[in-house]
């Protein structure tokens, strides 16, 4: 994760942390899952910072596991100094292991920008696919409210026997606020229209996020009035009903 050698010294792990971390720092960098990679450069540079021979001996077990499997997969026959080895290894470390007491890995939390159109396909879909663990989240209209999802055991890995943290989604939904405004369920839209088309009785279709929109213009029309246009807001999400559409058009 640090890209840094195995048996790297402190000074050379502190200095390959604070190179990755002005890298992937959310404040600057332009990668688009900066801010995933920056909280696992720092928990790994926490871990070899306060837990690193603990870690290491931890890893030595794995390997030596990982090595004798891959030994008796290939068919070769273990030979008395082999097995001695092992079973040394396996008892030093084990003793190690279980010497620390497990330690919890941290949650993650990521937030995704959406844009409003986006959010609302997702609201028809029913759910959020998730890149980086390449898993389906459901997504309901509570993600317009600053929810924050949680999937269990989905975070940063335990050491030493700890389990996992979560993984915790937040969605931050960029309304255009010159545009449109959203009221619960429903959508608000303004819409600039030549004056020559704005004609009680006649027929607009227009754009939003929501879809096209056909509006039939009332004989007397202000454009201080706004025109509902039933089930055209936000989806259903399966509890809550889909709300409307209101359109206030005003001459340009």
């Amino acid at each position: 994760m640090l890209g840094v050698h195995y048996g790297a010294c402190d000074k050379t792990v502190k200095m390959m942390y604070r190179k990755m971390a002005r890298r992937y720092h959310p404040d600057v960098s332009t990668i688009h899952d900066a801010q995933t990679k920056f909280q696992e450069i720092a928990f790994a540079y926490e871990v070899l910072k306060k837990h690193r021979k603990a870690y290491c001996l931890d890893y030595d077990r794995n390997a030596s596991r990982k090595s004798a499997s891959q030994f008796e997969a290939s068919g070769g026959t273990r030979s008395k100094a082999h097995a001695r080895y092992q079973k040394t290894t396996k008892r030093y470390s084990d003793q190690t292991y279980h010497s620390h007491r497990p330690i919890h890995g941290k949650d993650r939390v990521i937030t995704y920008p959406l844009t409003l159109r986006y959010a609302i396909r997702l609201l028809t879909l029913g759910y959020f696919h998730i890149p980086g663990l390449k898993v389906k989240m459901k997504f309901t209209r509570e993600a317009f409210h600053g929810k924050t999802f949680r999937l269990k055991g989905k975070g940063y890995s335990g050491l030493f026997g700890g389990k996992a943290g979560d993984y915790l989604v937040r969605f931050n939904i960029k309304i255009d606020s010159v545009k449109f405004r959203l009221e619960e369920g429903d959508i608000y839209g303004t819409f600039f229209i030549p004056k020559l088309l704005i004609r009680g009785g006649k027929k607009l279709e227009l754009e939003s996020p929501a879809g096209r929109l056909s509006v039939n213009i009332p004989k007397q029309y202000s454009s201080q009035a706004f025109i509902k246009v039933k089930g055209m807001g936000l989806p259903s999400d399966g509890v809550l009903n889909a709300g409307d559409f209101y359109v206030r058009l005003v001459p340009s």
